[in-house]
């Protein structure tokens, strides 16, 4: 009830309620003052970065998603969604953004895949490796928030709400994940778990990773379709008997 056991694999759930009870508080800030509102984010989002500000929990100590931190994430959303100002809208318009997302993307790609294939140790000198490591995930470190922001901006410019065919089926399915993402996130933990079971127990080749993957995603995509169906039948109208 004090909100203070994390246990593995479930931390995320109290940020997400700390989070979601101090939203109303921004929300009405963010419709009278959005800028101030932002810029206060931003100053705790640096307080976090420079002073390590977290919040006491068990056992390790703070929560891994530190509220603090992540709440720069929601704060952007909000003041984006508040926002219609054209100067805004320009910025998002602009190509050199985009080619800096792009290419800010694919270098996170290759970074990431270096973790696991030696053969890629060049593209990052042990220069740059002591430059940018370790890229925080529980203070959610700069250049995390940034790759969050190149990924936007790449979504925002290069989908279009217009698409037919397969991939509209595929953009679906990840609408109905966002719409129910409590659920999705629960059921993922079950299945996080269960497919750690198989490719321990049984195999851990490419094709069983592969199929596990794409096996879980399946299974949450038709738990989170069935259960927005479900909540739309419900959504009718008022049952007063």
């Amino acid at each position: 009830m004090a909100l203070q056991f994390s246990p593995v694999n479930t931390d995320i759930l109290i940020t997400f309620v700390l989070l979601h009870v101090a939203f109303p508080g921004v929300l009405w800030s963010m419709t009278r003052a959005p800028e101030v509102t932002l810029g206060a984010s931003l100053l705790l989002y640096l307080m976090v970065q420079v002073f390590s500000w977290h919040v006491p929990a068990w056992p390790t100590g703070e929560l891994y998603f530190n509220p603090f931190a992540w709440q720069f994430l929601f704060v952007i959303g909000a003041w984006y969604s508040c926002q219609c100002s054209p100067w805004l809208q320009a910025v998002i318009q602009s190509r050199i953004l985009l080619a800096f997302a792009i290419t800010y993307v694919a270098l996170s790609l290759v970074i990431a895949l270096s973790w696991q294939f030696k053969s890629l140790d060049w593209f990052l000198p042990e220069q740059v490796a002591k430059l940018i490591y370790p890229i925080d995930k529980s203070h959610m470190a700069p250049l995390r928030l940034l790759h969050f922001l190149a990924l936007a901006i790449c979504a925002s410019r290069l989908t279009s709400p217009a698409w037919r065919g397969p991939i509209r089926l595929l953009v679906v399915a990840m609408i109905r994940c966002g719409e129910n993402s409590l659920v999705t996130y629960c059921l993922g933990v079950l299945l996080a778990f269960l497919g750690h079971v198989i490719l321990v127990e049984m195999s851990a080749s490419f094709a069983m990773q592969l199929a596990v993957s794409i096996g879980g995603i399946i299974v949450i995509v038709i738990a989170a379709t069935l259960w927005a169906w479900e909540a739309r039948l419900d959504r009718r109208g008022p049952k007063l008997f």
